[in-house]
């Protein structure tokens, strides 16, 4: 609900909200309270005073999906999948079938796997995994007209967040049933501040016309974390970290960091007679994380732009006519990155023990060369109207190069390098591509309007150089697979796999193919099968000879394509009759491929449960499949052993990303009851999802956001498809 209203001198707004959401996962809830309140104030002539504060509240409850952490056991990502379908949950007198002993799901005979798999259902009946997040946002600002044209703006801002997190493992089943229950709180504590103070001076004369800006910025950046752990519940009426216990183990969450940044910039922006517009800025940042001597960092950028449809000549032509709106612009800019970790250019060591001894412990090498990441962008476009702006568009050229890429080099282990990286500069990569965005108003015809908007966006990522002489960046998902590659010439983070060449039709066994470079120089490709049920010694033979070859390994892999889209946009239409209106908004991507690595654990030769694409295995000699003979404990055929291309699929779809359907009532009986307008909708989020990707949603990535890792579909749950009706009423 929002209230907006106020004086000449005072304006004000204030609007409450409330939201609660049951997931599509059992057991996953979301709700949110929040409050905002605008308000300012011209005191006189000069001054104008004034405070926007935002304040929400959200509790978030949801059980263990072990998406994050790809190979777990545990977890609604994995065992949904894993857990054979005719094992019942619970026994025959309502009891969790459970094996307690070895905290296996099953009973006798019934026993899934060796070293098992949880029974979910305890878990989401006696387990509690909440996060409570209280956020406000609040700044206060002065602005002091000085003199004609001539505007001084003070504003202090806050944003603090404080978490708390808990996670209960009941020790009944599960991940808490080997240690009696656990209990996990983290307690944390986000605050930033900002600071602004700057000048804005606008003036001309004739045709021309200037806008000027001078200020400074100053931010700090402070994180507090800390919590406990504690396990073997004495008392399985509790099921809080406040119960009792009968171990208490070391602190958990404990984390500290600090960042600060400091600015001053100035732009200029030049029109002469709204033909010609010109605009210059700089800003020199100060970043606290960057090595001493390289803190400071200076970019600078421009643009011009050209009103051609505003010169007399193209007024009167026939061109002019049919498009009113015709404007080149250029722009050039560089900016600095702040997006790496607080300290890392830093050594660190953490305080521990030693039994009782307090002692430190390596936990950081630092890069004292550390220096800014900097990103050059250069945009070439045009700007243009039709038919009195019946169809408008924009069209760009875009090139971004981002020169000493922050990234996390990875060390050897022998080194001891904790987490076995370094935060360097390690290299450069460009993006380019073009950009183009139409919006029409197709039909306006008495009480029906019909507009369209369209969008593309072409993106080519290539890596231009890298540390160490170009040396190849791998990416893992859950600290084992490895599916990416960052190579000069690539894409970043391409899928990086081993060829195959499907199924033998004589023997039922995976074809694997490696590059072999001959005596004379010249290279070939050699088909190798594999028979997991062969002699260790005997597994790895030629097709063509059946001699016995090297194994293949993660050395045999290659780039198989790139797991950014190459093309992406959307398709928005709105057809209004009357007061009702009808939104069709669709959403598209392409040109990039995923692995799918939960297709490699379910064609898995271990025992737990199989995708149904295991009965077009090969069972005879002549056989034409893609899925090689059953063995035993066999996961080197299916690729969880190293990812193989079998498991590339291309992420090309179409998604209805929303439908919307509404009706707009304004009458005298409304009116009566002071309603201006009532307004019922109903919209379908994810409507439908248009791809030959197989597996639960091209749009997922399990390392979520990561530079060096994306395009990874191992045991990621599917985005929901949200059905909403509601009432909209305007007083």
């Amino acid at each position: 609900m929002n209230v907006n209203g106020g004086t000449k001198d005072t304006r004000y707004a204030f609007s409450v909200g409330y939201t609660n959401q049951q997931g599509m996962i059992q057991k996953n809830d979301f709700s949110r309270v929040t409050g905002r309140m605008n308000i300012s104030h011209q005191l006189n002539k000069a001054i104008r005073i004034g405070s926007n504060i935002t304040l929400a509240n959200s509790f978030n409850r949801s059980p263990n999906t072990g998406t994050r952490g790809a190979f777990s056991t545990g977890g609604l990502g994995r065992l949904p999948l894993v857990l054979a379908p005719n094992v019942a949950p619970y026994n025959a007198d309502g009891t969790y079938n459970i094996n307690r002993s070895s905290n296996n799901l099953g009973l006798g005979n019934n026993l899934v796997g060796p070293g098992g798999y949880y029974n979910p259902l305890p878990d989401l009946d006696l387990s509690k995994f909440t996060s409570e997040n209280t956020h406000i946002i609040g700044n206060i600002f002065a602005d002091v007209n000085l003199f004609k044209g001539l505007t001084f703006r003070t504003s202090y801002g806050t944003d603090r967040t404080t978490v708390e997190d808990i996670d209960f493992r009941n020790g009944v089943h599960g991940e808490g049933g080997t240690n009696g229950g656990q209990a996990f709180n983290i307690y944390s504590n986000v605050k930033l501040w900002n600071l602004q103070n700057y000048l804005t001076y606008d003036f001309g004369f004739g045709k021309h016309s200037f806008q000027t800006v001078v200020g400074t910025e100053q931010q700090k950046f402070t994180y507090d974390s800390w919590g406990g752990s504690r396990q073997g519940l004495s008392d399985p009426f509790f099921t809080t970290y406040q119960g009792n216990f009968t171990t208490n183990n070391p602190p958990a969450g404990n984390f500290q960091t600090q960042t600060g940044l400091s600015s001053y910039y100035a732009r200029v922006n030049y029109d002469f007679d709204k033909k010609y517009l010109f605009n210059i800025n700089f800003r020199r940042d100060g970043y606290s994380a960057y090595a001493v001597g390289n803190k400071w960092g200076n970019f600078a950028g421009g643009s011009v732009g050209y009103r051609i449809s505003e010169e007399d000549f193209w007024k009167n032509s026939r061109l002019g006519s049919v498009m009113n709106e015709f404007k080149l612009r250029a722009s050039y800019g560089q900016v600095g990155n702040t997006g790496i970790g607080s300290f890392a250019s830093l050594s660190l060591f953490n305080s521990g023990l030693y039994g009782t001894v307090p002692t430190f412990v390596f936990a950081q090498a630092g890069n004292p060369d550390l220096r800014w990441e900097v990103s050059n962008s250069l945009d070439l476009g045009i700007a243009f109207g039709l038919f009195n702006d019946r169809i408008t568009g924009e069209f760009t050229y875009y090139q971004k190069r981002v020169n000493d890429l922050v990234l996390p080099e990875p060390t050897a282990p022998s080194r001891g390098i904790p987490g076995n990286s370094i935060a360097t500069n390690v290299g450069s990569m460009e993006n380019k591509g073009i950009e183009l965005a139409i919006t029409s108003n197709n039909i306006t015809k008495g009480k029906f309007n019909w507009t369209t908007s369209f969008n593309i966006a072409t993106l080519e990522n290539k890596v231009l150089a890298l540390a160490n002489n170009n040396a190849d960046i791998f990416g893992f998902t859950g600290d084992l697979e490895s599916a990416n590659i960052v190579r000069v010439g690539e894409s970043i983070g391409s899928i990086f796999a081993i060829r195959t060449a499907g199924v033998n039709p004589a023997n039922g066994q995976r074809i694997f193919v490696r590059t072999v470079t001959n005596a004379d120089g010249t290279t070939q490709d050699r088909q190798i099968q594999y028979n997991h049920a062969a002699a260790p010694a005997q597994r790895w033979t030629y097709v063509d000879n059946g001699t016995v070859a090297p194994a293949i390994s993660g050395s045999d892999r290659v780039v198989v394509g790139n797991a950014l889209p190459k093309w992406f946009g959307g398709f928005d239409n709105t057809f209004r009759y009357g007061n009702l209106e009808l939104g069709i908004f669709l959403q598209y991507s392409g040109g990039n491929v995923i692995y799918n690595g939960t297709k490699a654990g379910l064609r898995d030769q271990r025992p737990w449960n199989n995708h149904t694409d295991m009965l077009n295995r090969w069972q005879q000699a002549g056989d034409i499949t893609n899925i090689p003979r059953p063995v035993l404990n066999d996961n080197v055929s299916n690729g969880s052993a190293n990812p193989i291309t079998e498991n590339v699929e291309k992420g090309d779809f179409i998604r209805g990303r929303n439908l919307s359907l509404s009706y707009t009532l304004r009458n005298d009986l409304l009116r009566k009851a002071n309603i201006s307008s009532l307004r019922l909708y109903a919209q379908v989020q994810n409507a439908f999802v248009i791809t030959k990707y197989t597996g639960a949603d091209p749009e997922v990535s399990t390392n979520r956001d990561t530079n060096i890792a994306p395009g990874i579909d191992r045991n990621s749950a599917p985005q929901a498809r949200t059905y909403t009706f509601g009432v909209g009423l305007n007083f």
